[in-house]
């Protein structure tokens, strides 16, 4: 039974990603004509919008990507050990948890031409008393997208080496480096990121994969003429005539994809090849502490503009009347989350559904696969897990949908909560697989020996005191979960307004004070998931905290 659970799930997470990828390619190359008549190639490529999509998306992804990695180097080298370390770290985790179209929502309240900058500036400023016409947000080059993806994905690769650095004994490296003569910065560049970029190379391609096929960010920051290639085979698959186009895109997405990250394995050769060389020339370097602190005004510049685009959305969520360039709101209200109940209710039991089922079946999902795999019932497949964090959305979607039209499950609750399921479970397991392989067996043998059955064990043992990391992985659950857009939209045929649907498609059409409530509502479910992660387990458990507290 317990290979029968474990095989189950291995196959019910990947039977839908053959299903995807088949799905995209049978109609790209003409196979499936009932559903995508037509030569796909052929339309794309007489589409005026195909190449200058494509390059808008190298550009913005590339340059997203490689900010990213460069702020994450910059605050290692800058901030690692000070006072400003400590409050990145206890700021990140909420900011990870906020999900991207509320982020882009609260980006453009603060940056765009009638933002709250401009209005700040305004109050120092003689005569601004309209918005400026220099730019707009979102702009056509593309540097709102950047910005927005910068200060999103950022978190995340800066968490993962934050997690990683007690692995390689980073302290012990450094005051090597330092006793030996070299600077702060050629001791991390020298002795450090050697080390720590393998143990975060998947993390990047992760968030590169993302950054070049973000769909939701893209339309609520990005330009529209022309679009990102993600949005612009987006716009394609709602045409039924344009769906072999569609398709034949997606699959050069995933393609492109995958060649961007072998280049970029294979720059990684180039890179380590100089950097040896480097190395052997044994120049110490001068500590600049002006460099040192200019890295760090910079990171807590970027700080600052995360957690003030969240500020922004709860402000205008509360907002009556707040005209330019006043730099607050003149009057302030709640009627913006009491008048406009039936606008959110509907939204947030409709993510709420889908939250609290993924989060229920997720976590049973990945505690059997890690139960089965701890009886060496199914091997280790680590490398399945990241399949759908490294195939664009709109690959694996294009396909799942022509399945489900064809099959008439389109639309129904299911298959939206079946693709919440899949897109979640990695996050899941990845989090408990290293607490879950690393527990302590003689628990477990200790309560054999007393007469407990397995059951037992694992509810009044096991479980217990692996509350903690559980609790965390099921609010990343419902984190991933009330953020999920695409999947949603494709696959639910409009029948399911959740508040990420809602927030996408209503920006700019609405009043920025519903927009600003949806953005906060949406933003405060996984917030509230994480503080409950935290405390409930103290409330449920209180005997085995205060025991891991004294040991």
């Amino acid at each position: 039974m317990t290979r029968f659970i474990g095989y189950s799930i291995a196959c019910l997470f990947g039977l839908p990603l053959l299903v995807g990828l088949a799905g995209s390619i049978l109609p790209a190359v003409g196979l499936m004509p009932q559903l995508a008549p037509g030569n796909g190639l052929l339309q794309l490529f007489q589409d005026p919008r195909f190449w200058p999509s494509i390059l808008l998306s190298i550009k913005t992804g590339l340059t997203a990507t490689l900010l990213v990695l460069f702020v994450t180097v910059l605050t290692l080298v800058c901030a690692h050990g000070t006072r400003l370390w400590g409050w990145l770290m206890g700021f990140m985790p909420p900011l990870l948890a906020v999900p991207h179209a509320a982020m882009a929502v609260g980006l453009v309240f603060l940056i765009s031409p009638s933002g709250w900058l401009v209005r700040l500036t305004s109050t120092v400023v003689p005569g601004l008393d309209r918005p400026p016409t220099a730019w707009v947000v979102p702009d056509s080059g593309g540097w709102s997208l950047i910005l927005g993806l910068v200060i999103k994905e950022a978190p995340f690769l800066l968490l993962a080496a934050a997690a990683q650095l007690a692995t390689i004994n980073v302290d012990s490296s450094l005051k090597i480096g330092r006793t030996l003569g070299y600077s702060p910065a050629r001791c991390w560049s020298r002795l450090v990121l050697p080390q720590l970029y393998s143990r975060i190379r998947l993390t990047l391609f992760i968030i590169l994969a993302f950054n070049l096929s973000v769909v939701d960010m893209a339309v609520l920051l990005g330009p529209g003429n022309p679009p990102t290639f993600s949005v612009f085979l987006l716009s394609l698959v709602n045409d039924p005539g344009s769906r072999a186009a569609a398709s034949a895109g997606a699959v050069l997405l995933a393609a492109g994809v995958l060649l961007v990250i072998g280049t970029v394995l294979v720059l990684e050769v180039l890179v380590a090849w100089v950097a040896g060389r480097r190395r052997e020339s044994g120049h110490r370097g001068k500590a600049l502490n002006a460099f040192r602190r200019l890295g760090q005004v910079l990171i807590a510049s970027l700080l600052a503009l995360s957690v003030t685009s969240m500020v922004m959305l709860l402000v205008w969520s509360v907002a009556r009347r707040w005209r330019f360039p006043d730099a607050l709101p003149s009057q302030w209200t709640g009627d913006n989350w009491l008048s406009r109940s039936e606008l959110l209710l509907n939204p947030l039991l409709c993510t709420l559904t889908f939250a609290l089922f993924v989060v229920v079946v997720t976590t049973a999902s990945a505690i059997a696969w890690l139960e089965s795999e701890r009886f060496n019932k199914v091997p280790k497949l680590d490398w399945l897990w990241y399949i759908p964090l490294l195939i664009p959305q709109v690959t694996l979607l294009f396909g799942w949908q022509a399945l489900a039209l064809l099959i008439r499950a389109d639309g129904q609750w299911l298959t939206v909560a079946y693709a919440h399921w899949v897109y979640t479970l990695p996050y899941v397991v990845l989090i408990l697989a290293v607490a879950w392989r690393e527990f302590d067996p003689g628990w477990n043998n200790a309560a054999a020996v007393l007469g407990a059955c397995y059951w037992r064990i694992l509810f009044r043992i096991r479980l217990p005191l692996l509350i903690k990391p559980v609790s965390q992985a099921a609010a990343v659950a419902l984190a991933v979960s009330v953020a999920q857009y695409l999947p949603t939209l494709l696959l639910g045929a409009g029948r399911h307004q959740t508040l990420a649907i809602e927030l996408v498609t209503s920006f700019g059409g609405v009043d920025r004070r519903v927009i600003a409530t949806l953005a906060a509502l949406q933003s405060l479910l996984p917030l509230v998931a994480f503080i409950a992660a935290l405390g409930l387990p103290k409330l449920i458990f209180p005997t085995t905290h205060q025991s891991n507290a004294s040991a």
